[in-house]
């Protein structure tokens, strides 16, 4: 596989922007002003305006672009923007309500070929500022400028602000938006490119060279040693073996660590129970979780904040061959329980098993593990949102309140212990899954019991979007829990 994430992860911060609709004359400068949530526009801003402009935004309208005498001119005004709609915990936040209007009015002007444009704040919120920093990050990535080369479109940037840390929060918004990106790339990656190997190879490209960064790969032979018994089987019917692999980041002294553990099946057939082709279109995101690890990864690897993290990536395609692994099969995992497999499309979470038993032997402060784990989750709560599953009501608390902040939202789902007995089994101590209802619940019974005891959260998430919206130009990757996560970490205090 080329190198392209390398070249993604490695580009200079807003190289390339493609902007919306022609409003000016190619090579213009552009001037963008985002109004705050609590300021009003500003007369001073609309003296060159037509009147229809003064009355779209008398009208409330979020976005409004026109063309004066020195190029094109888009004024987004947050303002404008009422919360009666939302409720709660989905109310949103200063930080989300920047990032997607900006966003969006990257989305409204796309193919706008300026020479410089100006970004004007024009507020006092912080994590507005960073918002609006994220957006412009986020709405720049189309894959198809990656893919199968990178082609940059260089933009010249002007970013002002009153405040007087802007430059820190520039760097804080824009490295956040990169790590989204990083994810989405990942994902939105073919899978006849993308496999177990490649995956390992390129992660330990990107990460080696990473102060205070330590990047270990396990292929087969190093899993059968290590007695991953339930990760080899979901990857012994592939061409490209299964691969654990290991970003230690060390930057907190003797604190515990913060472990993440990735659900990688870079391909999904459904193995010998095979998917139906509408499901299995899709199933090249089916390592969207570990490609959310990857980007917190990232986000650590730039920021450095001073903490220990451990992520881990369970890789492995689940594919069909004379050697697949059947149901019925009885397999014996790292932590020696032995499962009985009712279904081979339930793959997931035995990679993640074996991994959530390595990730928790020597005892972090907790463990997340990120996973497109069940078709069920979606039926419950749609695909913008995840469900949180965890052990812990504080680290649930937590987590819930991180992602709120920064608009990358999801729900706490219950653990009924009655569910928990479905999972017997017979011949083995558990099945891997079980038929009827509540079949995200018993997935996220399933993964505990290989947590050795630690404070445990688990996503179970889409990882996709199945269209345009927000700072997200067009329908991929989503990066989610990646801002939720982050912003978990940047609070984090061991």
């Amino acid at each position: 596989m080329a190198s392209n994430l390398v070249s993604f992860s490695n580009k200079k911060t807003w190289v390339s922007l493609s902007l919306g609709q022609t409003m000016g004359k190619e090579g213009s400068a552009g001037h963008l002003y985002f109004i705050g949530r609590e300021e009003k526009p500003s007369l001073s801003l609309f003296k060159t305006a037509p009147s229809w402009v003064k009355e779209k935004v008398k009208s409330g309208n979020p976005i409004v672009g026109w063309t004066s005498n020195k190029g094109p001119v888009w004024l987004v005004s947050a303002s404008t923007i009422e919360s009666k709609n939302h409720y709660g915990h989905f109310s949103p936040s200063a930080y989300a309500m920047a990032r997607d209007l900006v966003g969006s009015c990257f989305r409204q002007i796309a193919n706008e070929k300026l020479k410089s444009l100006t970004i004007e704040h024009i507020g006092n919120s912080e994590e507005e500022f960073k918002g609006v920093c994220a957006g412009l990050e986020i709405s720049q990535y189309m894959f198809s400028d990656y893919w199968p080369e990178y082609k940059p479109m260089k933009l010249k940037l002007i970013i002002k602000s009153k405040l007087k840390n802007y430059k820190k929060l520039i760097e804080e918004g824009a490295q956040l938006g990169k790590a989204v990106n990083m994810s989405r790339f990942l994902v939105d990656l073919p899978p006849n490119e993308l496999n177990p190997k490649t995956y390992a190879d390129e992660l330990k490209t990107i990460f080696s060279k990473v102060p205070k960064t330590k990047v270990s790969v396990w292929d087969s032979t190093r899993l059968k040693k290590e007695k991953m018994g339930l990760h080899l089987a979901v990857g012994q019917a592939a061409e490209e073996s299964s691969r654990l692999v290991h970003i230690e980041y060390r930057n907190g002294g003797s604190a515990k660590s913060v472990a993440f553990v990735g659900k990688g099946i870079t391909f999904d057939s459904g193995g010998l129970d095979l998917k139906p082709p509408a499901s299995m279109r899709l199933m090249k995101k089916d390592m969207g979780g570990s490609a959310s690890v990857a980007g917190v990864a990232y986000w650590v690897s730039q920021l450095k904040p001073k903490i220990n993290c451990d992520f881990y990536f369970a890789m492995a395609e689940n594919a069909v061959s004379a050697n697949a692994f059947r149901p019925g099969d009885i397999l014996k995992a790292r932590n020696g329980k032995t499962v009985e497999i009712h279904n081979t499309d339930a793959e997931g979470r035995l990679v993640l098993a074996d991994a959530l038993s390595v990730a928790t032997e020597k005892k972090p402060a907790l463990v997340i593990d990120v996973a497109t784990l069940t078709g069920a989750i979606k039926y419950g709560l749609g695909s913008n949102v995840p469900g949180l599953f965890s052990n812990s009501d504080n680290l649930a608390e937590t987590l819930l309140k991180s992602g709120q902040s920064v608009g990358d939202l999801s729900w706490r789902m219950p653990l009924i212990p009655e569910e928990k007995s479905r999972l017997k089994s017979d011949v083995a101590d558990i099945v891997n899954c079980t038929d009827g209802f509540g079949g995200a619940i018993t997935a996220a019974f399933f993964l505990e019991m290989f947590t050795n005891g630690v404070p445990w959260a688990h996503f179970d998430i889409y990882a996709w979007n199945d269209r345009a919206k927000g700072a997200f130009r067009s329908s991929g990757g989503s990066g989610q829990v990646v801002q939720a996560l982050s912003n978990f970490l940047s609070h984090y205090q061991g």
